[in-house]
Parts: C-alpha cells; structure tokens; sequence
C-alpha cells in the first residue's frame, strides 16, 4: 500500500531562505521539486522562468526534511488523491490502488477542498441556526406553558383559601349562634317567675346549655385540619394540573368543621393517593 503523506509538521512558525549566504531572510516560498525555500529575491528565477513556473509547483514556506518524496517510489509528490485523502506521486496515479481514483494538482485540490469546507461550514450554520430557532421556539413554548400554569396556581389556591376560610368562618359564626341562644334561654329562664312556666322551660334549656358547654370554636383551627390540607388535596402532582371542578360553597351552617364539600375532597385526595 503506498501511502505519500506529508509530514504534519511541516509548517514551523519561520521558514528561512536556504539560498541566502548570509542573514538569511525569511521564506516566501517553498519549491517542492526543488526542495527548498526561497525569500523574495531569490524566489524571481521561479516565477520568471516559464520551464519553471510549469514544472516546478511552489507552495508556502514549509521545513521539508525530505517529505515531498513518495516513500515507496521515491519520487517527488505532485498530486492529491481526493479517495484516500493523500499525497501521492505520479507513479502512484499509474500503479497500485490510486490508478483510479480521482487525482488533482495540489492547487486545484487545495481550491476544491477549500470551497467544500467553507460549503460544509454553510451547512452546519444553518444547522446551528435552525436549532437555536426550534430552541428559542421550545422555550417561548415552556415558558408560556409554566407561566399558564403558575396564573392556574395562583387562582386555584386563592380560590381554595377563600373556600377554606369561609368554611371555617361560617362553622365558628354557627357556632357562635349557638352559644348566644343557649345564653339567651338561660337568661330567659332565670328571669321566669312563673314556677308552671319555668319548670317547661327548663327541659329545652337545659338541652341548650349542654350544647353551648360542648360547642368547641377553636375546632378547625388547630394545625393539620382539612382547611390546611385541602391545596394539596386538589392539586395533582402527577399531571401537573389542578381539576376544573373546584369544591363549592355548598357549607353546613351547623356541626363541625366537615361539610359534605369537604368530605368530598378528601375522598379524592384518598383516590389519587392509591392511584399508583
């Protein structure tokens, strides 16, 4: 297998002219047949000679150590296979596996090569503009979606504070009613002179003021209760979305702190817990 590389190595920072005697100037060119480099002054010959300039391809200044040659034919490297991406010599074109591959000049391959690059360049571009577009797209998306749902939040727990307060308020009012009744009929009864009349009053009285002594206002109020689990009940966690059919203010105006929308609630709050 013939393989004619160049050496990648081949382009130090400073190439100097091989033809100066003394205080040697730095390189313009690099005559591969030649095999060396040459300042401006001395690089004329190659480009006033017609011979030359045909027979003779320059390239910029590179230290060439011996790596213009083909290292199985020994001959000077004057192409470019495009197949194997290669340098090769004019034997290789002729023999071996490159004899019919597709074979270019150094300049013309240089020139191709180049337009290929900078057309792969405009490709991946594009690529990179597209992609910053659906980008951007997809962000705009998720953000609309986020702040969607975040206005959803915001409402949903507003509205259940609302529900939870009322309810509470509501149950604490009833309550209160109660113990002003109760308040009322005991004073009521005290004042009774009648004993007749006393005596049926104090059976409904008494009823009342057994209820008064029983009634709790703080129930509800104690860390825990439904009105503090009732966000959390409502909101399910494993679609992100709150249920349109938000508890009513259908409440109890007597007993505790448990009207049927709150029941209700926290059957389903029982249903997606063992959804899973």
């Amino acid at each position: 297998k013939c393989v004619c590389k160049l050496n990648s190595d081949l382009y130090p920072q400073t190439v100097l002219c091989d033809m100066c005697a003394e205080d040697r100037k730095p390189a313009k060119k690099t005559c591969i047949k030649c095999e060396i480099s040459m300042c401006v002054q001395h690089l004329q010959a190659h480009l006033t000679t017609p011979v030359l300039l045909q027979t003779h391809p320059l390239t910029e200044p590179m230290a060439l150590c011996g790596n213009t040659k083909c290292s199985q034919h020994g001959k000077l490297l004057e192409y470019y296979c495009l197949d194997d991406m290669t340098c090769v010599c004019v034997s290789c074109t002729i023999e071996d596996q490159h004899r019919l591959h597709n074979m270019k000049t150094f300049s013309t391959a240089h020139k191709e090569l180049l337009e290929k690059l900078k057309a792969e360049q405009l490709i991946l571009q594009e690529k990179t503009d597209d992609e910053n577009v659906s980008l951007e797209k997809w962000e705009k998306s998720e953000r609309g979606k986020l702040g969607r749902c975040s206005v959803r939040l915001i409402e949903a727990v507003t509205k259940l504070c609302d529900i939870s307060l009322t309810s509470v308020q509501s149950s604490v009012s009833a309550r209160m009613v109660s113990l002003k009744t109760s308040k009322s009929s005991l004073e009521a009864a005290q004042k009774e002179k009648d004993t007749f009349r006393f005596l049926q009053m104090y059976s409904q009285v008494h009823q009342d003021v057994e209820e008064a002594k029983a009634v709790d206002l703080r129930k509800g109020l104690e860390p825990g209760s439904h009105r503090d689990k009732l966000v959390l009940w409502n909101f399910d966690a494993s679609s992100l979305s709150f249920d349109s059919a938000l508890p009513d203010n259908n409440l109890s105006s007597l007993g505790g702190l448990e009207p049927p929308t709150f029941r209700l609630t926290a059957e389903r709050a029982n249903r997606l817990r063992h959804r899973d």
